[in-house]
This record gives C-alpha cells, structure tokens and sequence, in this order.
C-alpha cells in the first residue's frame, strides 16, 4: 500500500476525477460525477470525499460526505446522489481494492469517524462483473444495512421487453399508434414539471426531487445525457419521464407521471417500448426503472407495474461499518 496516496477531495480535482469516472473506472456513472453533485448549492453537505492515487494515476475515488448523528461524525455515500460506493479503475485486481479499501478505512479512522455507509449502484451501471466490492466489504467487516428491489430491462437481447411483458402491452400500443399518440422528446423542462409535481403531490404526498431550476440546471449540464420523453396526442401531454444515461450502456428513470385525463388510458408500454426501442438502436445494453421498495417494505403497485412492462428484479445494496474505533481488522 506504500505506493497509494490518498487525497481528500478539493475543486482542483473536479476535472480530473469526471474524467476518471468517464474513461478508466469499472463501476462509476453519471451519479457518482462531480457535475452531477455540483448542481446542489454550495456548502449544503459537508464533502469528505477521497481520491486515490498511484505513482501520480487516478486509480480510485469515493465520493462520499459527512453527517452528525447523535454528536457522532458518520461518513455516507454522497447523499446528493442516488448511489455510491468505492469507484475504482477497470483494471483495478481484488488485492488492489482491497489496498484501497483499507486506506479509506484507516483515513475515517485516523479522523474519528465513527461509522462508513456505501449505498452502491446496482450492477447494470458497472463495465464489467464488479464482485471485488461487495465481497470485500464483507471481507472486512462491513454488513448489509438494507437493500432496495430495481427493475431493469435487457436491452441487447432483441425485444426481451415483450417477451416479459405482459401481451396485451403490444394489442395496447397498437391501438394509440392507429389514435395519433407519438414518444417525443423535448429540452423544455417547464414543459414537462408541471405534471411530475402533480403526481409526486397526488401519489406521494411529497414534492419532486429537484426542484424546477435544478432540473433545468442539470440538463444545461448534461445536455445530451438527461433526456424529457413525452407521450402525447394533439400537443397534449399523456404522460412523461426523465432518463439519465448513466454510463453510455445503461440509462435510469427518474420520473414518471401521467396526466390525470389520461389515467384510462394504457399509455406507459406504448411510451416506454418506443424509448426501450430508440436506447437498443443506440447501443445500450440496459435500461433501469429504479427502485420499489422502501427497506422490507415492497410498492407492490410500482413493483408490478414494472414487471408488466418486462421488468425483472435487481438490488441497489446499502453497507456499513460501525465502531469504527475499534476496528480490528484494520491491522490485519
């Protein structure tokens, strides 16, 4: 481990961590890239992020930040972010994850932290099979605090979605295809914030994650990454959802929503087949509807709607390491 050096996290790195994130790591995304977690307002967490540097090479970060709970500092996965965890380079061996992860552990030590939490993505946004992480968190000490139920699509084997999805999808989609319903794009946030706000309130009881000027903050960012997708018939929204392009293999729904006057209407297949289709002849290999569960307990109405879709189950995994003070393996 002598020849890795560890740094926290300074402006200065910006660049060249999104670029390490972008071209050499095996399991980072859009949510773990600075640009992303820029968009929040200045001084809102409190960054404890790290780099990892071998003779000079960005091999590894973790972005992450510090919380108080109970006059105790606990370091978690950047919570401006969906997902987190230890990203590290493509050609990164088990040894050589492990040599980090027991840097980033002594670092919290060293400052008293008390607890570390990695809310890792599910493994659809990684380059290649990535069992180093998660075998070593338990290697070390870590255990699984909860996990959360994804469903995802398989978009390189040749219409998989409707094979899974239930049949009458297709008899559906038909029908508003002879209507005049089209799937289009559009770059006008204030088009579409409206009816997410609406059904956030109406389901959820709560409002969107990012508010109006966020959203259109982020697309300004990640112009051709963030994507507006609307059903619509005569100029009318039906209904929408905002994609992240992850990685340029995987994208992820944020938001979904449907108009009230079109609740009869069986308009999500006909909305996301059009979008599973145009993201295959793109070349991605997966799309990710995101999670339905919230701990034990499952949204089984969000859940099966997903599946009817041709939705099959992944997890977004969340591990911790506690008393870190009198952590033994450390010295292992």
């Amino acid at each position: 481990m002598k020849n890795i050096e560890v740094k926290e996290y300074s402006e200065e790195f910006h660049r060249q961590w999104d670029d390490f994130i972008r071209t050499s790591s095996r399991n980072g995304g859009i949510f773990q890239e600075r640009d992303f977690l820029s968009y929040h307002a200045e001084g809102k967490f409190n960054d404890a992020s790290l780099l990892f540097f071998e003779e000079g090479e960005l091999i590894s970060v973790f972005p992450a930040a510090i919380i108080t709970d109970n006059g105790n500092e606990k370091i978690v996965s950047h919570p401006g972010s969906s997902c987190g965890g230890l990203i590290y380079h493509n050609t990164a061996t088990l040894k050589r994850v492990l040599e980090i992860l027991q840097l980033l552990i002594g670092h919290y030590r060293s400052k008293n932290i008390s607890s570390i939490e990695m809310r890792l993505a599910e493994p659809v946004f990684h380059s290649m099979p990535e069992g180093e992480l998660t075998f070593l968190l338990w290697h070390r000490g870590f255990t699984l605090k909860t996990q959360e139920i994804s469903s995802c699509i398989r978009l390189s084997n040749e219409n998989s979605w409707e094979k899974l999805g239930r049949k009458k999808n297709l008899t559906d989609i038909r029908k508003l295809e002879r209507e005049g319903y089209t799937v289009k794009t559009t770059d006008e946030a204030e088009r579409i914030y409206p009816l997410i706000e609406s059904n956030q309130a109406r389901k959820y009881k709560r409002k969107p994650t990012h508010t109006l000027d966020e959203l259109k903050m982020l697309k300004q960012i990640y112009p051709g990454r963030i994507h507006f997708h609307v059903a619509e018939i005569n100029d009318t929204i039906a209904a929408v959802t905002v994609l992240f392009d992850v990685t340029s293999k995987a994208v992820h729904t944020f938001y979904i929503a449907q108009a009230q006057e079109f609740a009869s209407i069986n308009v999500f297949p006909f909305m996301f087949y059009k979008i599973f289709e145009q993201y295959q002849q793109q070349g991605f290999d997966w799309y990710n509807f995101g999670i339905s569960s919230r701990g034990q307990e499952i949204k089984w109405g969000m859940l099966e709607f997903k599946e009817r879709t041709g939705g099959r189950a992944t997890t977004r995994q969340v591990w911790i390491l506690e008393n870190l003070s009198n952590y033994k393996k450390f010295e292992e």
